[in-house]
């Protein structure tokens, strides 16, 4: 007899279940809170673009375009790729619905899934969360060090400590191609040394060797950090100092880091990563200035900075620090019923409620005051309505608070009215 099927994720994804999603609604609540406070706007891009926007924007020989996209044909014979970064997006989706003319800078964000065929290890998934930001038609210093700021707030609020931006600068395209030459004139003469993936790398594109983390190529990446400092232009170095002085203000925790240059090929000037400090440093996101890209794309000069930070990161650094997530209330209300005649009220009730979108919570199939109770326990409800025959008869519920464990008898035509009220009450002494 043959066994029974047994269907899984594939390799690379994961069910984000019940218990996880005190995390994600505690960082997706404050993400909205900070960056709508901010003066960020919400944008849903496509889950799969055009491949060529892609290898356009971030370069044939990226490491995400070369081995990690998910790419396929369509039906109609299209080369389609399932987004494995947000920033392209957003530039295809400035130039093609104009918002070229609109007063800038034009303040974007999105939480949404991303897609790369990565080695699966702690913290890289092959489908993962991430939350960008997009600042777009502001080429100042000030922004530059204003987005850093709202992101060390965000991490703040959430209650993450030893958060530290580190962050360098790879200036214009004449300075970046000056530091390139002299970069691979070094590493040409190390090459021996370097290990099999930097020596294809110094071929493609010899920036991409300084993000090898084996220590065959560590000690050759700082020797580097000198090279690419001597050759940044004196304006890149204006302006990036400019830069650090606003987040001194800001008191903005930094540290530079001249090795710093992320792995995609649209980045200019400002370039930073936020880390979490302790035992081992945990990268949790990182960012930077693309000012080339939407013209690139077939769009106007356009200046932009953006961060794109990884949720599930972000989440095992929660973890890892042990902060205390408060968790939500599933519910406004709980309604408690016992015999047939309050079960039927109880369904009014309910009904009643739902009409002033109060999330209500109710357990019919149970039999006990005590188990219903216990359930309304376990789903942190502030508030239970009792309702039995005799409340039936007497036309009004009981109304308790599970907080102090008071109650009080209310009146059926009441109900609405200071149930309401009281979640109102709640809510505002939080």
């Amino acid at each position: 007899m043959a066994g029974k099927i047994k269907f899984q994720t594939p390799r690379g994804v994961k069910d984000i279940l019940p218990k996880e999603q005190k995390y994600w609604w505690w960082l997706e609540k404050n993400f909205y809170n900070v960056f709508e406070a901010a003066g960020f706007e919400r944008i849903i891009l496509p889950t799969f673009e055009s491949t060529d926007l892609f290898k356009r924007s971030m370069g044939e020989f990226t490491d995400v375009v070369s081995k990690e996209m998910y790419t396929f044909k369509d039906k109609g014979g299209n080369s389609i790729t399932l987004r494995p970064e947000g920033t392209a997006g957003v530039a295809r989706a400035y130039i093609q619905h104009g918002m070229q003319v609109l007063p800038k800078p034009i303040k974007l964000f999105y939480w949404a899934p991303m897609f790369r065929y990565d080695r699966p290890q702690a913290g890289r998934f092959r489908e993962f969360w991430q939350f960008g930001l997009e600042v777009l038609g502001d080429d100042t210093p000030l922004s530059d060090a204003l987005l850093i700021q709202a992101l060390c707030k965000y991490y703040h609020k959430i209650g993450l400590q030893d958060v530290v931006v580190k962050i360098n600068s790879l200036g214009t395209d004449k300075s970046r191609s000056k530091m390139v030459g002299a970069l691979t004139k070094f590493l040409t003469g190390r090459k021996k040394d370097l290990c099999a993936d930097c020596k294809i790398r110094l071929k493609k594109n010899p920036l991409r060797v300084l993000d090898c983390k084996l220590n065959k190529c560590q000690s050759i990446i700082e020797e580097a950090s000198v090279i690419l400092i001597d050759n940044l232009d004196e304006a890149s170095k204006k302006r990036f100092t400019k830069v650090l002085e606003y987040l001194d203000e800001m008191q903005v925790c930094y540290e530079l880091d001249p090795t710093l240059v992320r792995g995609l090929d649209y980045y200019t000037h400002t370039l930073f990563e936020v880390v979490i400090k302790g035992k081992e440093e945990m990268a949790i996101g990182g960012g930077g200035r693309y000012d080339n890209l939407v013209k690139q794309l077939g769009g106007a000069d356009t200046a932009c900075i953006g961060y794109a930070g990884g949720v599930e990161r972000t989440i095992d650094a929660l973890k890892l620090q042990q902060v205390n997530i408060p968790e939500d209330s599933k519910a406004d209300i709980f309604v408690v019923q016992l015999g047939d005649k309050a079960k039927q009220k109880a369904i009014k009730v309910i009904d009643d409620l739902n009409g002033l979108d109060l999330r209500v919570a109710t357990a019919i199939g149970k039999g006990t005051i005590q188990g219903q109770l216990k359930e309304a326990n376990r789903l942190k409800v502030p508030f239970v309505l009792i309702i039995g025959d005799q409340e039936v008869h007497d036309k009004n519920v009981i109304l308790r608070d599970m907080h102090d464990r008071s109650q009080e008898t209310i009146l059926d035509r009441n109900i609405v009215k200071m149930v309401s009220k009281k979640i109102e009450e709640k809510n505002i002494s939080k």
